[in-house]
Parts: structure tokens; sequence; C-alpha cells
């Protein structure tokens, strides 16, 4: 079988995002071992490629941290896409470290460091030089499943 319920999709993609209060997912999903929603989920840049069995080294340096999330994403609807941050005027972060930053990936946890999604940058490694910004604007980045 090889077919997914648009209305699980929503599900799915609800309770693994920033979907609810605060930037928490919509609802407790893999709570055994899983998730948690005790508070706003992270956008997490790496510095080497995130995969499906491993998560990229996290991003280091002075003018990096993980960003949390503190606002409500557009839940999915009917298998829509979830886009993020919902922050008016995203996110960004200024390279202080000295030497370049090789952004490759970006991914979204939970409060307690549980990566749930992940994806490379387009152009990847995307390269950050000594007191250069590198930004994520509103809502440019979709997590969809199909």
């Amino acid at each position: 079988m090889a077919a997914i319920d648009q209305s699980a999709v929503s599900n799915i993609l609800n309770a693994t995002l920033p979907c609810g209060t605060s930037g928490k997912p919509s609802a407790a999903y893999w709570t055994a071992g899983g998730l948690s929603s005790a508070g706003g989920m992270k956008l997490r840049l790496t510095s080497s490629d995130s995969t499906a069995s491993a998560a990229g080294t996290t991003l280091t340096g002075t003018g990096y941290s993980d960003y949390t999330m503190t606002t409500s994403s557009t839940a999915s609807s009917a298998g829509s896409a979830v886009t993020l941050p919902a922050v008016s005027g995203g996110t960004s972060w200024t390279n202080g470290s000295g030497g370049s930053w090789a952004v490759h990936s970006a991914e979204i946890q939970d409060n307690a460091n549980a990566r749930a999604w992940f994806g490379a940058f387009t152009g990847d490694p995307v390269t950050v030089a000594n007191g250069n910004t590198f930004a994520v604007a509103q809502n440019a980045i979709s997590v969809s499943l199909s």
C-alpha cells in the first residue's frame, strides 16, 4: 500500500510541527519516547548534512543558537503543507565567529531536542562569512507529506 489519507497527513503534520499554542506541537504525538509538547519547538541549523538516520552537526559559533518558536504556525488542512517560522520578519543569525559558517540543513526539533523533520537548504552548503547574516524569512520553510 502506498497512499495516505489527506486528513491523516494533516494530523501528522499538526502533531509534529509548531501548530499549537506558543510554537508547541498541536497534540501529543509519539508520547512514548517521542516528541514533547512542553515548550516551543526549535529551528536548528546544521554544519553537516542531516539524513534520515542521523541528525546533522549543530552549527556552532558566536551569533548562533537554536531558534525557539513561540508563535503558532498555520495548521495543515486537507493535507496542506505547514510553513514556518510563523514570526513577522522571520529569524536571523549574524556570524561573529571570526571564520565562515557552512550552513547545510535545518532541523525541526521539540523542546527536548528530539528531531522531527529535516531538510537541506538550496545551494547546500550556504557559506556565511564573518559579520554576515543568515536569515530565514517568515513562512519560508514548507513541510509537507504525501
